[in-house]
Formats: C-alpha cells, structure tokens, sequence
C-alpha cells in the first residue's frame, strides 16, 4: 500500500515538475514596423532578445515577427490587445495622449541618444509612471533618438526665415511643435515613408537624427543637413508589453526580464541610436551633403520660437499631479553629467 502510494505521489510530481517546466517556456512575438537593418532593430531588439534568451537559459524567446502586424502607429492598440506580445511605440505618433514624455525632446537637449535616453528613462520613472499614460499596457522601457536635424532636397535652411512655407516631414509630437513654431508647415507620416515622399516632391525636407541618412537610404534624395547644438528636436520610443503575456512568463523569468528593462533599455537602445548616428554622420562628413551648422543667432531665433514649449509643459504636468519643476531639473541635471562622461 505504502509502496504504490509513494509510486502515485511520485508519478504526480514529476507529472507537476513536467507541467511546471513546459509552462516556462515561452516564446514571445514582436511587431516592428522598422526594417530589420534599422538601429532599433539590428542593435537594440536582436541582441536584447538574446540577452533574455541567454538570461533564462532559454526558456523565453523573442521571435521578431517578418512583417508588422499594422501600421506604426497602430502597434499600442496591437500590443494592448494581444494581438503581438512586445513592441516599441514613437510617442509622436499620439497626438495629444503622451505629452508628459515631451520634457526630453524639446529643442537643444542633448547631445547622445544614450545620455538623453538614460536621463529620461531615470527621470520618466521617478517622476511620470504615475499618471499612467501607457495604461493598457506594461511599459517595460524608454528611450531617445540622438540629435534632430534638417534634411531638405533643395533649399538650405541656413536662417529662422529659411523655414518660411517649407513643407517638412515630421512623426508629430516635439518635431511638429518645432516646425509649426518656426514657420514650416509639417507633414506628418511615418518614418517608413520618408524617401518616398521627398523623391517625389510631396514635402521639401524631414526632421530626423544622422542615422536616417543610411537606414531610410537618403542620402541619395536630401542635399542639406542643418544641425543644431543639442538637436533641434528629438523623439521618444516605449517599450511596451501585453500584461497577459507577461503573466505568462514564471515569476523568475518575469524578474529577469524587469531587469533588462528599464534603465538597459535605455543604454542598449541608445547606443544603437549613435552608432548608426555615426555612420550617418559619415555619409555627412564625406562632403555629399551640403552641411550646415546653425549659428548663434539661428539658435536663438529658434529658441525665442520655442520658449513658451516648458510652459505648456509645466501646465500639463501640474494638472496630472506631476512635480514639473523637480523633474525637469532632475532631467537636465542627469544629461548633463551624462554629455560631459561624468
């Protein structure tokens, strides 16, 4: 009796440990609606897939799906209704639903994708998840492209007024409110569609970082590049995760995963920013494009455009309970130290 007792409870638990162990494994899909040679793809979601991968002994899996399963700025809904486990956001693709994240994209702000993506990360986290902007979904991380500049096929902007009636692509948000204040008129469409609409004369430049000559291949549509001490813009980019497909995960492997979240999303993500800004900033320094570095009186032209941008800012932090002030000092306090390698 005692015999086939111990044999059933045996049988029962190796049965459980064999449950237990299949239920750890778990592959999760990723949606990316930017090419797979693209920095946020080739260096920051590959090779964190693999960090995860190897973190887990292999018991969870990124799988970056062939295709998007819709159009960029349809990848909140998708991630939030499952129909992709993970996926990254452009917060300028919301109008008017992520406006706390434009305190690290406003004009002259940093001089790196990974000093202004840590800074903001840091600061997002201390300050900001409490208002909730990314309900729906687990935010796991944030971070930023490197420094904004002008692009334009055939007229140099080389002054405030140069601006006047240019039509300028732009993904919204900070790069929007930048180009509606110095008095271009912006266009706004996914990154994706860039080259297209300026070979066919649709709009007569975009705002971009360096990498976009390479990863978008416009280098061979844009003639001028005007760049700006800090960038003239920049944008922001979540991380975001379906909730029920992190309950999927064992709570180790959810642990793991939290932390290669966060703050090292912010440094692997940026990272891959500059390096591809570098080999943008290549395809500049090769003499092909007709580069152009805003003088002071430019910058502050721009600046006295853009002033009234932490203002609004400020109204809209305090009317979601947000210490505005403290976080903006926490903010540029961190990218500066961040900017001068301290």
């Amino acid at each position: 009796m005692y015999r086939q007792l111990a044999a059933t409870l045996i049988a029962s638990a190796t049965l459980g440990l064999a449950a237990t162990s299949h239920a750890k494994n778990v592959t999760l899909t990723v949606s990316s609606w930017l090419p797979p040679t693209h920095a946020v793809v080739a260096d920051f979601l590959v090779p964190w897939g693999k960090e995860i991968k190897q973190a887990t002994d292999g018991r969870v899996t990124l799988r970056i799906l062939p295709k998007p399963v819709t159009n960029p700025a349809g990848h909140f809904d998708a991630v939030r209704d499952g129909l992709v486990d993970i996926s990254f956001i452009s917060h300028a693709y919301y109008p008017g639903r992520f406006e706390l994240t434009k305190f690290a994209v406003m004009p002259f702000s940093g001089d790196t994708a990974v000093s202004r993506s840590v800074a903001a990360w840091d600061t997002y986290e201390k300050y900001l998840l409490k208002a909730d902007e990314h309900k729906g979904v687990r935010l796991l991380g944030m971070y930023a492209h490197g420094p904004g500049i002008v692009f334009t096929t055939e007229k140099p902007v080389k002054t405030i007024d140069d601006f006047q009636g240019l039509k300028i692509r732009v993904g919204g948000g900070m790069a929007a409110d930048v180009a509606k204040a110095v008095g271009a008129n912006p266009i706004a469409k996914p990154a994706p569609e860039s080259y297209e609409l300026l070979s066919m004369g649709v709009v007569d430049g975009v705002f971009f970082p360096a990498e976009s000559l390479v990863s978008f291949k416009l280098d061979g549509v844009v003639k001028n590049a005007t760049v700006f001490p800090g960038g003239l813009y920049s944008d922001t980019h979540a991380v975001i995760m379906n909730p029920d497909a992190f309950d999927r995960l064992s709570e180790e492997d959810q642990k793991i995963l939290l932390k290669l979240s966060g703050r090292h999303i912010a440094e692997l993500a940026g990272k891959a920013w500059d390096k591809h800004d570098a080999e943008g900033q290549a395809v500049m320094d090769s003499g092909k494009i007709n580069v152009i570095k805003a003088d002071s009186a430019f910058v502050q032209a721009v600046r006295e455009r853009t002033k009234g941008f932490e203002k609004i800012w400020l109204d809209e932090a305090a009317a979601k309970g947000i210490d505005g002030p403290a976080a903006l000092e926490s903010f540029r306090t961190e990218l500066k130290k961040l900017d001068a390698g301290t």
